[in-house]
């Protein structure tokens, strides 16, 4: 017999949904998440834009700041 999985409101999804695209929930909420991504369309657009910025993010290179501004930077500190 199984267990049915519990429903939560938009507000709790999203505060897990960060830990959820990092894979940091155990199996439990982890499917809380799904079950709800399923039936809520608005979180799951959210879930999408979450996932396509960490994926820009990840993706940018690092640049190395101009020497006038750490010159600048430097002054101040």
């Amino acid at each position: 017999m199984s267990k049915e999985i519990e429903k939560i409101e938009c507000e709790q999804a999203i505060k897990m949904l960060l830990e959820y695209l990092d894979h940091e929930l155990g199996d439990h909420n982890h499917m809380v998440i799904e079950k709800h991504l399923h039936t809520c369309r608005s979180c799951y657009s959210r879930m999408e834009f979450e996932k396509r910025l960490k994926g820009v993010v990840k993706n940018t290179k690092e640049e190395k700041a101009p020497d006038s501004l750490r010159n600048k930077l430097n002054k101040l500190f």
